[in-house]
Formats: C-alpha cells, structure tokens, sequence
C-alpha cells in the first residue's frame, strides 16, 4: 500500500516563479496542487492570510470538494514547484491514502478555526451590544450541515 507521498510523487511537477499565479480566487480550474518545495502566500479578498512552505502543503482541495470557486489566491513568493492532480476526485478515490492526508489537513485547519472562533467568543461575552451576535451567527453557521452542492461550469464563475 502507497503512502500519501509516495503517490504525490506520481503527479507531474509544475514550476512557478516568483509573483506567479497558482490559483486565483473566484476560478474554477478543479485542480488540486501540493507544495514540494518553494513557499507561496495566500490571500483571501487581496489580503495576505498565510505564507506557505510546507512541502505537502495542499491548495485548491476545498474547491474541488465542496464543488465551488476558489476560496483563495495562491502565488509563489519563491520559485516554486507544485504537484498537481488534474483530476483529483478520481485520483483521491484510487489512493485513499492521500485522502486521508487532505482529510487530515482540513481537520487541521478546522481545529484551528475552532479554537480561534472560542477565543473570540470568550473576548466578546460580555459586549451588550450588537457585538453578541457575533456568537449567535457563528454558532448557526458551525451547525449548518452542508446539502448537496452540483459543480458548475468554470465559465459560471466569471
């Protein structure tokens, strides 16, 4: 049985200079990339959110599964070299363990978001104002269960 990076090895390796466009938010090329060696940023609404140089670092995994655009902008801050799936469904269900390496990635990022929505919650507990709302939107949306979403057209992002 393969290990996550040893399947990744399989995958064609793509290089990205500096400033370059890996993904743009808002696009919907349906790849998934993984960082073998270089670092990039990512930036949500043109804002620097992360700076990256992890080698397995993964981008593009929330688009392709939950079927939407990209939810960021991804660029090589350093020369850059990417793996990439280009048909990452079909490829996550022939190496499952690389599916639980991006499962494992997302419960990651999840457990961080979680632990920082609860930070901001215990700072604003006390607010009477419009700030306690705060908790009762964040509660809502971590109790939404997600329907079913159908994949569009990359033409129908624009």
């Amino acid at each position: 049985m393969e290990t996550a990076m040893e399947a990744l090895k399989q995958l064609p390796l793509l290089a990205f200079p500096p400033g370059a466009t890996i993904l743009e938010q808002g696009g919907g090329e349906g790849r998934v990339y993984f960082l073998a060696e270089g670092t990039v940023e990512v930036l949500k609404d043109h804002v620097p959110i992360a700076e990256v140089s992890d080698p397995g670092a993964v981008f593009g995994e929330m688009a392709v599964l939950l079927k939407i655009p990209h939810t960021a902008t991804v660029r090589a801050v350093s020369e850059s070299r990417l793996h990439v799936i280009e048909e990452p469904e079909e490829f996550l269900k022939r190496f499952p363990e690389t599916a639980l390496y991006v499962a494992r990635i997302l419960a990651k990022r999840l457990d961080s978001l979680n632990r920082y929505l609860v930070d901001v919650k215990s700072q604003f507990k006390e607010y009477d104002d419009h700030i306690h709302l705060v908790d009762e939107v964040l509660e809502s949306m971590m109790a939404r269960h997600p329907r079913e979403i159908t994949r569009r057209d990359p033409g129908e992002y624009d």
